[in-house]
């Protein structure tokens, strides 16, 4: 499929960057290739595939583009028809296989109500928001202003919510990643029924191996794909401007040992991270295959590739924006752009490498005491 896309992709980049938002042109030509249908299930003409090769099919997109990768990404919430009830599947799902739908995950609220809830809340950086016909947006359950609690932790749900129905402030003004529409969506008492909305340990009305994965890796597995792609664009792109791009003895880049040098090393370590997203991700699935819950152990492991994903992403950046030395800085270099977006992207939150704390617990044997894992 990436392939496939990348002569609309590269059409319609730079307009992208323009916009701050993917050009209708180039939404409508994803929609009517599945690209929105990924992990949608296959009753709703979806492809279902498992989360390591959707996964890595975002890697690839992200080689020919970052923003419309991410985009990719976040729109892709279909395994929440294997979650909800056929009522509610019916409602989201009433136009076809590609309903838009974009999620957010910084926390608004729920406050019970006679007939479900009551959703308020400021979510920032939802990706893809001014496209959106629905928004799945995660938030606490409150029971008396406090987080309602549960066996596992506090009470979340992942709330799916028509886009009319809240309201989207343009605050995305950035230099990297400008193409993804990042705005902030703001719900002021939006009413929500119960059966609109998951909690992040319920089973699977569909049952089968990719919706026995647990919600948080469907939701961001993403990301690292992301920063990873984007950090083998800039190897791809550094690769070509070095056959050209002289050096001060007067030879082509290309042809100097300590340029080649950071090539092989910048090539290792974006395979080695993308393998490792990848069979962690693939042991997720094979859990999910074999019919049993995945153990703190693997989905710890999944966290701290995660972590290795965005920390390898930045180094690789960097690296190769060196070697372009001031070519990088123009307006129209790729190089630059690719430095600016995947640095912009390696900003989220589940990148962080403050995440390696707690898949280090994992590896010890302590709890993780984290219900987000």
């Amino acid at each position: 499929m990436p392939e496939l896309l990348r002569p609309a992709i590269e059409k319609y980049r730079d307009e992208a960057e323009d916009l701050r938002r993917l050009p209708d042109g180039l939404l409508d030509h994803l929609r009517a290739n599945g690209a929105f249908r990924l992990n949608t299930p296959r009753e709703l003409g979806g492809f279902e595939l498992p989360l390591a090769t959707t996964t890595a099919l975002i890697e690839r997109l992200a080689r020919i583009d970052g923003p419309t990768a991410w985009i990719v990404w976040n729109l892709n919430v279909g395994f929440t028809a294997a979650l909800l009830s056929e009522a509610s599947v019916e409602r989201v799902w009433a136009d076809g296989p590609d309903p838009m739908v974009a999620h957010g995950a910084q926390p608004g609220h729920l406050v019970p109500s006679e007939n479900g809830f009551r959703l308020s809340g400021e979510w920032k950086l939802v990706s893809g928001a001014d496209a959106a016909q629905w928004l799945g947006l995660l938030a606490l359950v409150l029971d008396g202003g406090q987080p309602r609690m549960t066996e596992a932790g506090p009470d979340w749900r992942f709330c799916l919510v028509p886009r009319s129905s809240v309201t989207v402030r343009d605050t995305w003004h950035t230099t990297g990643m400008r193409g993804t529409n990042s705005n902030t969506v703001i719900a002021q008492d939006v009413p929500v029924t119960a059966d609109m909305t998951v909690a992040p340990d319920a089973r699977a009305r569909i049952d089968r191996q990719l919706y026995r994965v647990p919600l948080i890796n469907q939701i961001t597995s993403g990301g690292a794909a992301v920063v990873l792609g984007i950090a083998r664009a800039a190897i791809e792109e550094m690769a070509e401007l070095s056959r050209t791009k002289m050096g001060p003895d007067g030879m082509p880049l290309a042809q100097q040992p300590r340029i080649q040098a950071a090539f092989g090393q910048a090539s290792a370590r974006a395979d080695a991270a993308s393998a490792l997203l990848l069979s962690t991700l693939g042991g997720l699935d094979a859990a999910a295959a074999a019919g049993r819950p995945a153990t703190e152990a693997e989905r710890g492991a999944v966290r701290g590739a995660y972590s290795h994903a965005g920390e390898t992403a930045r180094a690789v950046l960097t690296s190769m924006y060196e070697l372009g030395s001031s070519t990088a800085l123009y307006e129209s270099s790729r190089l630059g752009r690719l430095f600016r977006d995947g640095h912009a992207a390696a900003q989220h939150a589940i990148l962080s490498t403050a995440n390696y704390e707690l898949a280090g617990r994992t590896v010890i044997g302590i709890p993780s005491g984290d219900p987000t894992l």
